[in-house]
């Protein structure tokens, strides 16, 4: 199935569809209490509901995920859900050991006896794109697979094949060999860094040998979902298995939830081993002691209490001996690991309205402020009463972020990659501040010019050892900006915040037009770089007018200051 551009974690709630699964309850009323379930609601459009949720909530990527959670939340289903399946030798799929060193697992289950209609087409989309951006960390742990079951022929055979071999690609009207799709179509070119280094790919295929998928690139044609289908396989490819594990069941899930009839039929791995994926997924446990809880909490919670408030959130729980829970975790809360999460689970099933805040019993005071703070507070007056206007962005970036960020800088070993981040909008710690204003000028492309911005904010870097800095970035993108104007507000700035001076030596840079760059000096120190941004870097970010920007090293002026 195709995927939907937006990488933000959102999910689209119908009005009708909220009505008809609430129908004791007013609108006002469901959306009254959403924000309690740690949910934020980004906009209310027409027929639309727009919710954004925590990536570390996979299970919240469709509107029944949320639901499943509004009804413990509302007493309407206490407790872990109850699913159910049947078990189908019919439907197998084998897996050839040569895919061991390359994408080892494969789960599965069929879903059936259910049309697809265009609002459910677009929840599936939006949960496979979600889970693959954040669970699945972009393709690289796991995949998702999701097909017209009518049109291939069982057993299925996971295996891998050269390179040249050929199939029609999903929404694609020619054939092209694996090596093809790599190289020439738009998604396998985004995903080829996944497998390109092998000497064969994987590849699901049916009894007629007629590829079903190519994981975790691309699907194909001849088995694509659409608003004719009402039976599906829904596949996942994975190098982590428990990643694909809780990628199944949440998957499992919800195709239960839309009442799909669900069989899970067995995985013949490397004919030495068989099993049924859905038989595997099984309940977590937890255990934590109450006392940790109401320390924690600042109550004092009985016993029935925090069960109680377990059961909203859809947690089972059994007392034991010692004033201890062992608590029941359903196997799509994959957020759910140790004691801290469950008391963050007692605290939303008893109600954040229900927390009273007081002050600490301890003696505080105003205290006094930092003067690097005072410092920062002046450069803002000084660059806001030139005109500019203050942007805050994340320290973590994605990759285009960071590409940027190499294309100015000869080294890339000082990248700070975060592990296992959840979601691919944040993967880096940035090492510039510019890559970031370049991002806030392209999302403003249709606002009014002149646009004149600035950030001060934290990079970091390893060189010898693991650096932590504040910088200043500063742009002007305007039809009349050049690098005089920047380099002339640059002396300004330092004159009128610190009464200093700065110099300019000429600088040959790849991020700015030749002759029109400068580093900048502070006390015979190297302190950053300004000049016009070439227009091919200004044209990677679609924007349409001139810039000229700077980004300067506070460190130094810091330390003078102190």
């Amino acid at each position: 199935m195709a995927e939907r551009c937006s990488k933000i974690p959102v999910v689209n709630l119908k009005k009708t569809k909220i009505k008809s699964s609430f129908p004791n309850y007013s609108l006002s009323k469901i959306l009254d209490n959403i924000p309690f379930l740690g949910l934020d609601i980004e906009g209310i459009e027409d027929d639309i509901v727009r919710i954004e949720y925590n990536p570390n909530r996979p299970d919240y990527s469709t509107d029944l995920g949320i639901f499943r959670s509004l009804k413990g939340f509302l007493n309407r289903e206490l407790g872990i859900p109850k699913f159910d399946y049947s078990i189908s030798s019919h439907y197998k799929i084998e897996v050839d050991k040569s895919v061991k060193k390359i994408r080892p697992y494969i789960l599965f289950f069929v879903a059936k006896n259910k049309e697809i209609n265009q609002d459910l087409m677009e929840q599936i989309i939006s949960m496979q794109e979600d889970l693959h951006n954040g669970i699945g960390r972009g393709r690289r742990k796991a995949s998702i697979g999701i097909h017209d079951l009518n049109k291939m022929k069982f057993p299925l055979r996971y295996s891998t094949s050269d390179k040249e071999r050929e199939f029609i690609p999903l929404d694609e009207s020619n054939r092209y060999s694996l090596n093809q799709i790599l190289d020439i179509l738009p998604k396998g070119k985004k995903y080829s860094h996944l497998i390109k280094d092998f000497k064969k790919y994987p590849i699901l295929v049916d009894q007629n040998n007629d590829i079903v998928s190519f994981p975790p690139i691309i699907n194909s044609e001849r088995t694509k979902v659409t608003l004719e289908t009402q039976n599906l396989l829904v596949e996942v490819t994975a190098t982590d298995l428990e990643i694909a594990r809780n990628i199944i069941s949440i998957l499992f899930c919800y195709f239960y939830d839309e009442k799909f009839k669900i069989i899970s039929g067995p995985v013949s791995e490397y004919r030495t081993k068989t099993f049924f994926p859905l038989k595997k997924l099984t309940n977590k446990f937890v255990r934590v002691k109450e006392d940790y809880i109401n320390s924690i909490l600042g109550l004092n919670l009985s016993t029935h209490e925090i069960i109680s408030s377990l059961k909203k959130v859809r947690i089972d729980a059994i007392k034991l001996k010692n004033k201890e829970l062992k608590c029941i975790i359903p196997q799509y809360r994959t957020d759910i690991r140790n004691p801290i999460d469950v008391v963050e689970e007692v605290s939303l099933g008893y109600g954040i309205y229900n927390l009273e805040p007081n002050l600490p019993s301890f003696k505080i005071s105003a205290g006094i402020e930092d003067p690097v703070s005072e410092f920062f507070r002046e450069l803002r007056k000084t660059i806001i009463g030139f005109g500019f206007q203050e942007v805050l962005n994340f320290s973590l970036v994605d990759q285009k972020g960071i590409e940027i960020e190499e294309t100015y800088n000869e080294k890339n070993n000082h990248l700070l990659k975060v592990h296992e981040s959840k979601s691919s909008e944040h993967e880096f710690l940035r090492a510039s501040l510019i890559p970031s204003l370049m991002k806030n000028l392209s999302h403003n492309i249709h606002e009014e010019y002149p646009q004149k911005i600035f950030e001060i904010g934290k990079i970091f870097r390893i060189d010898e050892n693991m650096t932590e800095k504040w910088n200043l970035a500063l742009s002007i993108s305007s039809n009349n900006t050049d690098f005089t104007q920047i380099r002339s507000l640059l002396r300004s700035i330092f004159k009128i915040t610190f009464d200093k001076e700065i110099q300019t030596k000429p600088l040959k840079h790849i991020l700015f037009i030749n002759g029109r760059s400068a580093n900048v000096f502070f006390q015979d120190h190297n302190i950053g770089i300004i000049g016009e941004v070439s227009p091919k870097i200004i044209s990677d970010y679609n924007i349409r007018v001139p810039i000229s920007i700077l980004e300067i090293d506070l460190s130094e002026i810091i330390k003078d200051i102190k």
